[in-house]
């Protein structure tokens, strides 16, 4: 009777995953109701001029100096690690120390297309053509500023090198490893808007198309499945060899 009232009650409780195209979904939609508010000059656009007032009225004041008001300030350093020559050698790197560790092309599959992917960045920049902080109207055909450039190489490239080298590490060590690289590409987003360098919507954009491109890469690598999921793939496919090798013994054993 007990086990029948389990079964039943199995059958009838609501399941907890929540569906695959849910926060692909939010982060397109996201995305997408920033680039209408750029284009539409929507009221968002009154909230970045505010922060960036609030900004420029704080940045350069003697108790924020310190911030970003010179060469190796604290923002300025931060900065680099959204640029090209410091992100895609970091994420390079780490793709290949994964997979030689586990004999797959597929953490350098994940970081291909990662980087490729990116493009789409600056055909956007030049689609949207917004104005930075301060600066002129975007000539035709130059790139503008959303969504932030930087914000997105930052966030690709160490997001996959963190992931790629997080996976199969005990949850203790992975977890903080995880979240203190979402929290350097955040504070990459906060020095691009503390030197003026950026809207605010810029680098929320910027984050949002991020996931996104984080989420295809890996997918399309297959390794888009839990955090034992490469290891789990070169095991299996070491299994199949091995079986395959058994079967292969056992054949000219009967043979024989």
């Amino acid at each position: 009777m007990d086990e029948t009232r389990a079964a039943t009650a199995a059958t009838f409780r609501p399941g907890r995953r929540r569906p695959p195209w849910l926060v692909p979904g939010g982060l397109m939609l996201i995305f997408a109701l920033l680039t209408v508010n750029v284009l539409a000059n929507g009221p968002l656009v009154r909230v970045d001029e505010r922060i960036s007032r609030a900004v420029r009225a704080r940045v350069h004041s003697a108790r924020w100096f310190w911030v970003g008001g010179h060469r190796h300030a604290p923002a300025e350093l931060l900065v680099h690690f959204g640029d090209n020559q410091v992100a895609l050698p970091l994420l390079a790197v780490a793709a290949l120390i994964v997979a030689i560790r586990y004999r797959s092309l597929r953490p350098l599959l994940a970081a291909v297309i990662g980087v490729a992917l990116l493009g789409t960045v600056i055909l956007l920049k030049i689609l949207i053509a917004r104005a930075g902080p301060g600066l002129p109207p975007v000539a035709p055909g130059a790139m503008g500023v959303f969504p932030s450039g930087h914000s997105a190489t930052s966030s690709v490239c160490l997001g996959l090198a963190a992931l790629l080298l997080a996976r199969n590490l005990p949850g203790w060590v992975r977890w903080p490893a995880l979240t203190g690289m979402a929290a350097l590409c955040f504070l990459v987003g906060v020095a691009l808007i503390w030197l003026d360098y950026h809207w605010f919507t810029d680098v929320v954009a910027g984050w949002a198309l991020a996931a996104l491109i984080i989420m295809a890469a890996l997918r399309v690598a297959g390794l888009s499945g839990n955090s034992s999921g490469l290891a789990d793939t070169v095991r299996g496919g070491a299994a199949t060899v091995s079986t395959d090798t058994s079967r292969e013994q056992a054949d000219d054993s009967a043979r024989t």
